[in-house]
């Protein structure tokens, strides 16, 4: 039985995204609006609260790193101790997971 489709979604998007989903609802031998309408409906889409922090630590600690891979490559660091860099980013894991089976409940 076929609905009444008389609501529009409009929406922008880039060119390579254009192309990209474009592609993808040719590959699929779909039209793009039913592939689109197909990838929306179909895919749960779940909101993490807190992964922003979370998030935002790991940028803060990836800057670290990579000042200390400047430092080495420029030859005025010889050897860094990484052990505090592994703690953090198991904390970061931990928190991961406990925000994870959080919203699996």
């Amino acid at each position: 039985m076929s609905q009444n489709k008389d609501k529009r979604i409009t929406f922008r998007v880039s060119p390579e995204e254009h192309q990209i989903i474009t592609t993808k609802a040719s590959t699929a031998q779909m039209t793009v609006g039913t592939y689109v309408r197909a990838a929306v409906l179909k895919h749960k889409i779940i909101r993490v609260e807190g992964l922003k922090e979370i998030v935002h630590e790991m940028k803060a600690i990836g800057r670290n790193l990579n000042q200390l891979t400047t430092l080495a490559n420029m030859g005025q660091v010889d050897v860094v101790d990484l052990s505090r860099l592994t703690e953090q980013m198991n904390g970061i894991y931990e928190q991961i997971n406990a925000l994870i089976s959080m919203e699996k409940h």
